[in-house]
């Protein structure tokens, strides 16, 4: 749902769970909505830093995070990065830019998650999460934050999972919510962190986790 326009191309969005629209539907106004589920929302705050909120009954006993926001606007397909950091440095759901990031006392090793996606698509290109967060349902969590960012910014179609993936991303994916937004497996790819000694892939299955530089 879009509640109005804001500066610099960016709109004021919530995100609800109910049968009355088919998934992914762009409204300006659907009616009653106390008894649908919020989902998640995304605004600015009053520096005009873009804020955003996933609920947490969504998934429960996630980090709480802050991001940057990385965007590649020249390469052939656009890509935005989000990356999660859950230091007290800013407040909860925090968007800013890499050079803001690069002024805080933040290490690339802090980060707990990271996505990339292709921002003319909503297809999600990779998905990182720190070891010692993995199993907590973190990057479902990032997912939906990149979603809220996504329609934030009024880019266009919705956040999906195309057929490539890790055998852990994949394992990750079974049995999971919203089916029509992940694509059947088509290419299972190289970890993104494999152990020492493990033979290297193919170039082309190559993927590194997305973080700040």
């Amino acid at each position: 749902m879009r509640d109005g326009a804001l500066a610099r191309g960016r709109w004021q969005v919530r995100c609800f769970v109910d049968d009355a629209h088919p998934d992914g539907t762009i409204v300006d106004a659907p009616g009653e909505t106390s008894g649908m589920f919020s989902l998640w929302t995304a605004g600015v705050d009053a520096d005009g830093h873009t804020m955003l909120w996933v609920n947490p009954a969504a998934n429960p006993g996630t980090a709480d995070c802050w991001f940057v926001i990385l965007e590649d606007r020249q390469a052939p397909e656009p890509t935005a990065t989000l990356v999660a950091f859950a230091t007290d440095h800013l407040p909860v759901g925090t968007v800013i830019t890499d050079p803001e990031f690069f002024h805080l006392p933040v290490a690339n090793r802090d980060q707990v998650a990271a996505v990339r996606w292709w921002t003319q698509t909503g297809a999600v290109d990779q998905i990182y999460v720190a070891e010692q967060w993995r199993g907590h349902d973190q990057a479902r969590e990032l997912i939906y934050h990149a979603s809220a960012y996504h329609q934030h910014r009024g880019w266009p179609g919705r956040m999906h999972i195309d057929g490539r993936r890790t055998k852990a991303g994949q394992q990750a994916l079974s049995g999971r919510r919203h089916p029509t937004r992940i694509a059947p497996l088509e290419k299972l790819l190289a970890p993104l962190d494999a152990p020492a000694g493990t033979p290297a892939p193919s170039p082309d299955e190559v993927i590194e986790p997305p973080r700040p530089t």
